[in-house]
């Protein structure tokens, strides 16, 4: 990993901001897609939320902000919520998305209270805490960088290993059942993924914003092509390249990380949806519009 902060042209904390915040943005866009296309974005969001109230738990408990345990918190508290959604939605017969509100206003909700607490508490370790509503990428180091790669490269090598049978789950569940997969597996196994995706992600551009890291690469990725397995890693690639561009900038504008992420990497999905060569809205109106030309011309003809 030094060698590659050496090769970027960067000093060497901008170097380190921008590599974490693509490896961050990589992790996120290439695992979101097995909960976007099952209609999970917004169960995402939710788990993002969700994550606020265990980062000052984790805080709470320790009594200094220790990263390591601070993402563990905001882990747990992120299985919590996607717990907290799937058991309203089964137990409490619970519409998906009334379920996602309740999850994610009341979880945000808590968060903010503890937040709140811990300001009015004269611990001096708290400052900075309420940087995980829009993310805190100038604050990283290499360490953080590791357990990124680490993390991410666990949940990466899951997609690769189990890649069909999350693909099976997101096209056609009920084969999945019938090969004798139980539900439930897929559901806690795209769950943890989702986690993993969202606590490393919620880093860079927060609780608040997460969830455009987690749609908008995947949106962009879909406009250019229809296979899971090459949707996977260019979801990851627009990822990639809206973190580490969009922390350089935000660095070179003294502008938060976070937001100006958010901003790239809507602007790219935003693009690939009017340009796409073959599924972009120009191109379509483009070949309905030759369409048209030719059917009158041979109307014409004849």
């Amino acid at each position: 990993m030094n060698t590659a902060i050496a090769l970027l042209p960067l000093p060497y904390p901008e170097a380190i901001v921008a590599m974490g915040s693509a490896v961050l943005g990589f992790v996120a866009g290439a695992l979101a897609p097995f909960a976007v296309l099952r209609g999970r974005a917004m169960f995402g969001d939710a788990m993002s939320h969700g994550t606020l109230p265990g980062v000052v738990l984790a805080f709470l408990v320790v009594g200094m902000k220790d990263q390591g345990m601070l993402l563990a918190g905001a882990a747990l508290f992120a299985i919590a919520a996607a717990a907290l959604m799937i058991g309203l939605e089964r137990a409490g017969r619970t519409a998906p998305d009334a379920a996602i509100g309740v999850t994610l206003s009341a979880t945000f909700a808590l968060g903010i209270v503890l937040l709140t607490r811990v300001g009015h508490s004269g611990n001096p370790e708290q400052s900075g805490l309420d940087a995980y509503l829009f993310g805190q990428a100038a604050g990283m180091v290499a360490r953080d960088v590791w357990i990124a790669l680490l993390l991410g490269g666990f949940a990466l090598l899951a997609v690769v290993v189990f890649f069909r049978l999350l693909r099976s789950a997101t096209f056609d569940p009920q084969f999945s059942a019938v090969a004798g997969v139980p539900t439930w597996t897929i559901d806690a196994a795209s769950t943890a993924l989702l986690v993993i995706a969202v606590v490393l992600g919620v880093r860079t551009v927060g609780a608040i914003l997460m969830v455009a890291l987690l749609v908008a690469p995947c949106v962009a990725a879909r406009a250019l092509t229809k296979r899971l397995a090459t949707l996977v890693p260019i979801s990851g690639l627009i990822g990639a390249f809206s973190g580490g561009a969009g922390a350089v900038l935000a660095g070179r504008a003294e502008l938060p990380t976070g937001p100006v992420v958010v901003l790239l990497v809507t602007g790219l999905a935003t693009a690939a949806l009017l340009f796409a060569p073959r599924r972009g809205v120009l191109s379509r109106a483009w070949r309905r519009r030759t369409a048209r030309l030719s059917h009158a011309e041979a109307w014409h003809g004849n």
